[in-house]
């Protein structure tokens, strides 16, 4: 400014961004611009490193600055970039920052997966719902407003509501997100239920950046160690509701895996998509139109095998509007006329629910292993201070009580896959109360969120003939479940019906059957 030569065109700073990559200076991308256009034609800064750390960024920009006579002066190094020799000085003193920057993300690395390895959170807690930090450590403490917000959410799902209804659920409610905004949507929720910070835990290191230049940030997908400790802070949501949401969320998000074409993908389109299963080949039935785009237009269930190749299935396809119409027929008459259909299910799967019986066993079990564990820590204390034990018997005891510590960890683990079967078996029946709870009316036509509240799947018998599946006490994969078809097909049924359909003179018979 004080050459009388020069006119200053301004300061172009960039606070606290890395010099590393260019994408997110923003006045370094407006002093680029400026020049293009003519505005300056000299540009002093400070050092190489203060341009740029990016060895390649740096030549490139300073090439291109070049090639429209702008000059860039360095006023550490002293020198102009408009010598075409300066190149290779400016390629050593430019690695020599790249370096530089390279250590220092490095340095930060370390730090941060030591940080991970004391289970020190390193949580962006300005847009987590439900939580915020202390002064001191970065601890994750309960906000109680969010935290009521969280619970709901939780509870409309594993009661059989969806991501998309609890969303319209929240705006309805002026309920704000962890950004404070007030428009919610499907992925909103869908973070929320997955996120395992709101039962106490923290899985972190869960993306690596895998270029300090780029920042470029992937999924850690086994590339490096992920960090996850149990009850690091308070909770919001109790481990068996979590643990059940996760379950609906998988059911939810079935994939086709491998040459197992029985693995589906759910669609919430459409509700029948990966729901029904072909009692003649196992696989499951798919969406398809016939005569499209014409007035014969209809649209159809058919099973995959049978789009394969009929050498692989012979079922005929079904009429998807007789499905719907059998499917809302059934809904009405069995599941909201009849009013003992809740107790008539727990009747008949009542003995294998024990879920406090399961419960009062494992904390037994989980004192036991307490006094074990104690026993074991108390032996080796006395040998090593006072051996009076022969290496023999030391030997022999300590085998013995690790045996039993052994064992009584397997019963435990045991017993708790019981208690989360028996507890989504309740859990499954207290949804299909809420769900009829919350219909006021006759159901008119079928969603996913209702279907699923009801039923575990269907099994495509014939084009005139299927059977409704509700969940009794066993968890069946979609393997399982092809493999079972015919024995639950062959199951004493709950209830049985017919559904005619006047526009195409047709009829379905449907029973009702718990597996």
């Amino acid at each position: 400014q004080n050459n009388p030569e020069w006119t200053f065109c301004g300061i172009y700073a960039d606070e606290g961004i890395s010099g590393t990559s260019t994408k997110h200076r923003k006045q370094f991308n407006n002093m680029m611009d400026a020049a293009k256009r003519g505005e300056i034609d000299l540009i002093m800064t400070k050092s190489i490193s203060r341009f740029a750390r990016n060895t390649v960024d740096c030549l490139n920009y300073i090439r291109e600055m070049r090639a429209i006579n702008v000059e860039i002066f360095f006023e550490k190094e002293n020198i102009y970039s408009s010598d075409p020799k300066v190149d290779f000085l400016l390629t050593i003193m430019s690695s020599i920052a790249q370096e530089e920057a390279r250590n220092v993300s490095e340095n930060v690395k370390w730090n941060v997966q030591k940080r991970f390895n004391n289970s020190v959170p390193i949580v962006n807690h300005n847009r987590f719902l439900g939580y915020t930090k202390d002064k001191r450590g970065g601890n994750l403490i309960v906000v109680p407003e969010e935290a009521k917000i969280v619970r709901e959410i939780f509870q409309m799902y594993v009661s059989g509501i969806g991501p998309m209804k609890i969303a319209k659920h929240m705006e309805s409610i002026g309920a704000t997100t962890g950004a404070g905004a007030t428009k919610w949507s499907m992925s909103t929720v869908a973070v929320i239920l997955k996120n395992e910070k709101y039962i106490g835990d923290l899985v972190q290191q869960k993306t690596l950046t895998v270029d300090y230049l780029s920042h470029k940030k992937v999924k850690n997908k086994e590339l490096a160690p992920m960090y996850h400790t149990e009850n690091a802070h308070e909770a919001i949501i109790d481990r068996e509701t979590f643990l059940l949401a996760q379950r609906i969320r998988e059911d939810r998000s079935k994939v086709k895996v491998g040459k197992d074409k029985n693995l589906a993908k759910y669609n919430v389109t459409y509700p029948f998509s990966a729901f029904i299963v072909c009692s003649e080949c196992g696989r499951t039935l798919k969406r398809r139109y016939w005569n499209y785009g014409t007035p014969a237009q209809r649209v159809m269930q058919q099973c995959g095998g049978y789009i394969d190749g009929k050498a692989h299935c012979k079922a005929k396809a079904t009429y998807q509007e007789m499905i719907e119409g059998a499917t809302v027929k059934m809904l009405n008459e069995v599941f909201l006329q009849e009013k003992d259909i809740i107790p008539n299910i727990q009747k008949i799967i009542k003995s294998t629910i024990r879920v406090s019986d399961v419960e009062i066993k494992i904390q037994k079990l989980q004192t036991q292993g307490d006094e074990l564990e104690r026993m074991i820590s108390n032996l080796i204390d006395v040998q090593v201070k006072n051996p009076n034990l022969s290496q023999e018997d030391f030997n022999s005891k300590y085998q013995s009580l690790t045996l039993q510590l052994h064992n009584n960890k397997t019963e435990i683990r045991k017993l708790e896959g019981e208690y989360l079967t028996n507890y989504d078996t309740r859990s499954r029946l207290a949804k299909i109360e809420t769900t009829l709870n919350n219909l006021l009316e006759p159901i008119q036509e079928v969603d996913s969120d209702t279907l699923r509240s009801f039923i575990y799947k269907i099994i495509s018998v014939t084009p005139e003939n299927i059977v409704f599946c509700v969940a009794g006490t066993k968890n069946y994969t979609d393997k399982e479940f092809s493999e079972n078809r015919h024995t639950f097909e062959a199951l004493k049924p709950l209830a049985t019906g017919t559904y005619h359909n006047e526009k195409y003179g047709k009829i379905m018979n449907y029973k009702v059957v718990i597996i």
